[in-house]
């Protein structure tokens, strides 16, 4: 059944103005009739960007739950060489996963085998490969490949992209569009914007150089979030001197289900328990499910004046002080005044206590330069052989590349001072 020959000059009618003789304008509800059978399958190109644990699983539920194949043109556009997302590149000493790792999985394939509680980064990264490798989930997927625009045509009802793979320019199109980069990508260097005047080594956790030696050197680690916190105990020993830059303070949590865990630090499972998890699926789905009620029933910690967020904090601070030795300047610095829960929780096993070492050093005082050999503040000028900027990423909710939606409105300024979503998570709370 073709569209007839009235609807058609209808359709030819109204696009043309010759409604009463006169010009018009078309109808913003206007949709052209296509000379072609109703119900005519057509595939719709899909692409998301990314191919860490989001386009991973997107490439998986296309393969194996969807399976549209024969209706779904599937690209995932990844700017690393290889599958992983933040898991690739994040290297830097002590990286490591702060959820358990047994709730850190794919559905579809749980794995017995973790070494500990808490993984490392490099065993996530494993993780992910051999998943990628077991299901052929990177069939789709199109390395060296950064997204620098994504523009929405309003007459053709497509995304244009442009990408900048392997240093050419391509083009591509989408019916639909997926974001699945993440926010763990876009670094953040320190404010005070004269880094580059230093002359001696500077590194981005982000970006972490494995040829770079700190046995006895001077090291200054700028920032106090999940990275520095993880960074610095593993520096300690053998740095000749640290000086941590602190700007604000942060709660240092206890682990995420410390219930679960001996002393509430981390472990190595056993191998006998690996063998029993291999052969026993459903005690370690068990273990999963546990888990998860432990770190699901924290919510209300999250919520302001609860209950459990005036627990949390007090348990908090308790045992902060108890780590800080209950020095009253330390506990003063260091044990924030803002609510549970304002910024991401950071377990950090080993922090607190490094902070205390000899050769360790903390400075409140705001950077004002950097020298060429070291680091000003109002306090005087420290001296370093290298310059660790721990300081994270740009967290905003607008991707790294250029969106640009129907009337011309890009997400960046759409999003700058007020981002929403229709269907996305909840970006507030009226009692948070």
């Amino acid at each position: 059944m073709t569209a007839t020959l009235p609807l058609r000059r209808a359709a030819e009618a109204e696009a043309s103005g010759a409604h009463n003789g006169s010009a018009t304008q078309q109808s913003p509800n206007w949709v052209p009739i296509l000379e072609q059978p109703v119900f005519k399958k057509r595939k719709l190109r899909v692409v998301c960007v990314g191919a860490g644990y989001a386009g991973l699983m997107m490439a998986y539920k296309w393969k194996y739950q969807m399976k549209v194949d024969d209706f779904v043109d599937l690209v995932i556009y990844e700017k690393n060489n290889d599958v992983g997302g933040t898991w690739l590149v994040k290297r830097y000493p002590g990286v490591a996963c702060d959820i358990p790792a047994h709730i850190y999985t794919f559905s579809f394939e749980p794995n017995p085998n973790w070494s500990s509680f808490f993984a490392s980064g490099p065993e996530v990264w494993e993780y992910m490969k051999k998943t990628t490798e077991k299901y052929h989930l990177d069939e789709r997927v199109q390395f060296n490949s950064r997204v620098t625009s994504t523009i929405w045509d309003d007459t053709d009802r497509k995304w244009k992209l442009e990408i900048n793979q392997n240093g050419n320019t391509i083009q591509d199109e989408a019916d639909v569009l997926i974001n699945g980069s993440g926010i763990l990508h876009k670094w953040s260097w320190p404010d005070f914007g004269s880094l580059d005047t230093f002359r001696g080594k500077k590194i981005h956790s982000a970006a972490w150089d494995a040829s770079v030696d700190w046995t006895g050197k001077r090291v200054a680690i700028i920032g106090n979030g999940s990275s520095a916190i993880q960074i610095l105990p593993q520096m300690q020993p053998k740095a000749a001197k640290i000086v941590n830059y602190i700007r604000t303070p942060t709660w240092i949590s206890e682990n995420y289900a410390s219930q679960l865990i001996p002393d509430a630090k981390n472990f190595n499972y056993t191998e006998e328990e690996k063998k029993e998890f291999r052969e026993n699926p459903k005690k370690l789905l068990e273990l999963q499910s546990l888990i998860k009620h432990h770190i699901n029933k924290s919510f209300l910690a999250l919520l302001v004046d609860t209950p459990e967020q005036l627990r949390a904090e007090a348990a908090f601070k308790k045992e902060m002080e108890k780590r800080l030795n209950y020095d009253a300047g330390l506990c003063a610095k260091l044990i924030p005044e803002w609510k549970v829960g304002c910024r991401r929780l950071t377990p950090g096993e080993g922090y607190l206590e490094a902070l205390q070492e000899p050769n360790v050093a903390i400075e409140f005082a705001a950077i004002e330069t950097a020298t060429e050999t070291g680091i000003k503040t109002m306090n005087g000028t420290e001296e370093f052989d290298i310059i660790v900027c721990a300081t994270g990423f740009d967290v905003s909710f607008a991707p790294f590349w250029d969106l640009v939606g129907k009337n011309g409105i890009r997400l960046a300024d759409q999003w700058r001072d007020d981002p929403e979503a229709y269907f996305g998570i909840c970006r507030y709370c009226k009692h948070v």
